[in-house]
C-alpha cells in the first residue's frame, strides 16, 4: 500500500475528493495537504487539476485571460515539487498539474487555446481521441490512440527541459499536448482526468484510466 499526497488547495469549487476515492479504490491511502511535513509521509506526489490557473509571470508573460490566479498555491506546489524531485519521489500531474510540471521545467503555457471550445468542461463530459507518440510507454500501454475526457481552456506551449511529449490531440488543423513525461525522474503529466474516467466513465474508459494509474503506482514502487 502506498500513500499519495494530493497537493491541492481546498476551495468551494475544488474539494479533490475524487482523487482520494480513486486511489483508495486502487488500494492506496491518500493525503490532502500542501504542507511540506506531510510530504515526508508520502510515497508519491499528485498535482491535481483546479479551476485556479497559474500566474503567467512564472513563464515571463502578462496575464491575458487566466482564471482565479493563486500565487500562494503556485509557491507551495513549487516547493513541494522541488522537494519531491530531490527525494526521487514519483510525481503525477493532472490537468493544471501537468501544466505546472511544464512550467516548473522552464516551459510555457498557452493562456487560452484557439481551439479551447473543443476542450472545455461540458455536461455530459466531453471525450476525444489522443494520439500516442510511437516508441513511448503510452504507445505500449494503449497502442496508437485512446479516448480521454477533457476539461481545460489552457494548454502546454513551449516544452520544458528534460520533458518529452508522449500524447497529443490533433484535429487536422490544431494540435494540443495531452501528456508529457520525464522518465528519469518518474514524472508524468496528463491533460485529462483519469480519476473522473475511473469513477464515472463507461467500462472501457474505466479500464483505460486504471491501466495508466496502476502504471504510475508501479513506477512509485521502483524508486
Amino acid at each position: 500500500m502506498k500513500k499519495l499526497m494530493i497537493a491541492g488547495l481546498v476551495t468551494a469549487d475544488d474539494d479533490y475528493q475524487d482523487y482520494c476515492k480513486v486511489f483508495e479504490k486502487l488500494g492506496n491511502e491518500s493525503l490532502l495537504s500542501l504542507q511540506m511535513k506531510d510530504l515526508e509521509l508520502a510515497d508519491g506526489l499528485i498535482l491535481p487539476g483546479s479551476g485556479q490557473d497559474m500566474n503567467p509571470k512564472l513563464w515571463g508573460e502578462e496575464d491575458q485571460c487566466s482564471n482565479d490566479i493563486n500565487d500562494e498555491l503556485d509557491a507551495l506546489q513549487w516547493e513541494l515539487m522541488e522537494s519531491a524531485i530531490e527525494k526521487g519521489m514519483p510525481i503525477l500531474g493532472i490537468c493544471r498539474g501537468m501544466q505546472f510540471i511544464n512550467v516548473y521545467f522552464g516551459g510555457s503555457l498557452i493562456q487560452d487555446l484557439p481551439c479551447s471550445d473543443s476542450h472545455k468542461t461540458t455536461s455530459p463530459e466531453n471525450y476525444h481521441d489522443v494520439l500516442h507518440v510511437p516508441g513511448t510507454f503510452m504507445e505500449k500501454l494503449y497502442g496508437e490512440s485512446s479516448e480521454v475526457n477533457t476539461r481545460h481552456h489552457q494548454g502546454v506551449g513551449r516544452i520544458g527541459e528534460n520533458l518529452q511529449v508522449v500524447s497529443i490531440w490533433n484535429d487536422g488543423e490544431d494540435s494540443v499536448v495531452e501528456a508529457i513525461a520525464c522518465e528519469s525522474h518518474s514524472i508524468l503529466g496528463l491533460q485529462w482526468h483519469p480519476e473522473k474516467m475511473f469513477l464515472y466513465g463507461n467500462e472501457k474508459q474505466r479500464m483505460d484510466a486504471e491501466k495508466l494509474l496502476r502504471w504510475f503506482l508501479t513506477r512509485g514502487g521502483e524508486r
